[in-house]
């Protein structure tokens, strides 16, 4: 296990004592210009700061492109280069992302969902120092928190059932819970924040467009990496905080659980037969999703940094 106070080799201090590591961070904007402004005020108020930065307008309809244009300078001053542009449609979460990661220059490639926020001041040193660490690492997740005090556990890394089922190891669980305080080798994770090696674009491939508009694309990536003998995993030292589905949802309730619904046949289809082999680690009532109400969440946001 790495320490907290490590820091990476792959970062460099400046004058003003800000660390800038070899990383490009992805986000995309469909809408949610609020969710959108968080993010990137939490990414400039950060410790250690991205090489590089890439705003994909994903054809929002509200004032996401005014609020990128007021960041492009404050971001070109923080001395963070910063490449955007404006999709005239929306192409999807998989092959929007795929068109800016293969763009990226930097050594780690971040995805970052507009609906999230930096948590932890020194993230990126933090996740960087894991893969260091773990030299066969492609892909790690961070503990994801609710915004809502009292800060319960969205997301420990992701468990798969032998029959396909999906669930996020701690949800509603404390967020100091001592189960997901360590180190955690996963099959899967969810993107709304992970950092993974820009080169596995080139070893395991992009995501998979099939998975359009958005949902088990990310899910998908992990297997594949797995299985091509690459490691994936989860480590509690970063922490960020998560609306969940803020933008992801926006187009409305049915049309949202009808698309998880179509992503995840395929993805059971594809993956039925690694699944068998799989060991039922959670019980059955760790797959029932509960709804903010059952899980305690408050309505008070709390977006402290530490």
């Amino acid at each position: 296990m790495i320490r907290a106070s490590e820091q990476s080799l792959s970062c460099q201090s400046g004058s003003d004592e800000l660390s800038f590591c070899d990383v490009a961070v992805v986000i995309l904007a469909h809408n949610g210009q609020e969710y959108t402004n968080i993010a990137l005020e939490s990414i400039l108020g950060a410790a250690t700061k991205p090489w590089e930065i890439f705003l994909v307008d994903n054809a929002s309809e509200d004032s996401t492109p005014e609020l990128l244009r007021h960041y492009l300078p404050l971001l070109h001053r923080a001395g963070i280069r910063t490449v955007s542009w404006r999709n005239q449609e929306n192409l999807g979460c998989s092959r929007a992302r795929n068109e800016a990661w293969q763009k990226v220059t930097a050594k780690y490639t971040v995805f970052m969902d507009n609906d999230a926020a930096v948590c932890t001041r020194d993230w990126l040193s933090r996740f960087i120092a894991c893969f260091e660490e773990h030299p066969k690492l492609r892909i790690l997740g961070p503990k994801l928190l609710y915004p809502y005090l009292p800060h319960l556990l969205q997301c420990a890394g992701v468990a798969i059932s032998p029959q396909g089922r999906i669930a996020f190891r701690g949800r509603g669980a404390q967020r100091h819970d001592l189960r997901y305080e360590v180190f955690w080798q996963a099959w899967a994770l969810i993107s709304a924040c992970w950092m993974m090696r820009t080169d596995l674009r080139d070893t395991v491939g992009m995501l998979d467009e099939c998975f359009h508009p958005v949902q088990y694309e990310d899910l998908d990536l992990c297997l594949r990496t797995r299985l091509a003998g690459w490691e994936v995993a989860y480590t509690p030292l970063v922490e960020m905080y998560h609306f969940e589905g803020a933008t992801t949802a926006a187009g409305g309730e049915q049309a949202y659980k009808l698309n998880i619904a179509r992503n995840s046949l395929k993805f059971r289809e594809r993956y039925h037969e690694l699944f068998k082999s799989f060991a039922d680690e959670l019980p059955p009532e760790e797959y029932r999703w509960l709804s903010h109400s059952e899980m305690g969440l408050g309505e008070e946001v709390d977006l402290t940094m530490c």
